[in-house]
């Protein structure tokens, strides 16, 4: 069983992931996206970088141990652009990094035909002083609906595998 709590774009979660359909990392999708890794490998349409993987572009950073893209990179002398990305996966260690909020997990995953960013496995949201946790969070950058599931349903699972947030900050006044 699952526990599920849905939250909207109006909600803490407003500012989450601001990838574009185009598969940009940051707000400002005009500036360069900057990959570093250990090593990075070009075959059939599908760019792997592995070891201590970061991928930056503005504000935003994105880090894992691997990350596959499919699609928009091309090698030496291609013409490609990020426009052409369908698809990125990123395993182990995952960090979705802006000034704005921290997610954090075991993988993230990008789709462009869906426009969706899922970050799976002991997933840990941060922003400002809010904190959720859950073993998923699902977002759909065209509807602006953030989705965060747990493993374990009702009051018999204690706080183990449930869906928690933590509200620092609510934006209301103190009397």
């Amino acid at each position: 069983m699952k526990t599920v709590i849905r939250l909207t774009a109006s909600t803490i979660l407003m500012a989450l992931i601001p990838l574009t359909a185009n598969a940009q990392f940051a707000r400002d999708n005009n500036a360069p996206i900057d990959a570093t890794a250990d090593d990075i490998v070009n075959a059939k349409g599908i760019t792997t970088l592995t070891g201590q993987v970061d991928v930056r572009q503005g504000g935003t950073r994105i880090l894992a141990d691997k990350m596959r893209i499919f699609g928009g990179v091309a090698g030496v002398g291609g013409t490609s652009t990020a426009s052409d990305i369908s698809r990125i996966e990123a395993t182990g260690n995952f960090y979705y990094i802006t000034p704005e909020q921290e997610v954090r997990g075991n993988n993230g995953v990008y789709v462009q035909a869906t426009d969706t960013f899922t970050v799976k496995g002991d997933v840990i949201l941060l922003q400002g002083e809010n904190i959720v946790t859950g073993e998923t969070l699902i977002y759909n950058l065209t509807t602006e609906e953030a989705r965060v599931v747990g493993t374990c349903k009702g009051r018999r699972c204690g706080s183990k595998g449930r869906v928690k947030i933590l509200l620092k900050n609510t934006g209301g006044s103190q009397s």
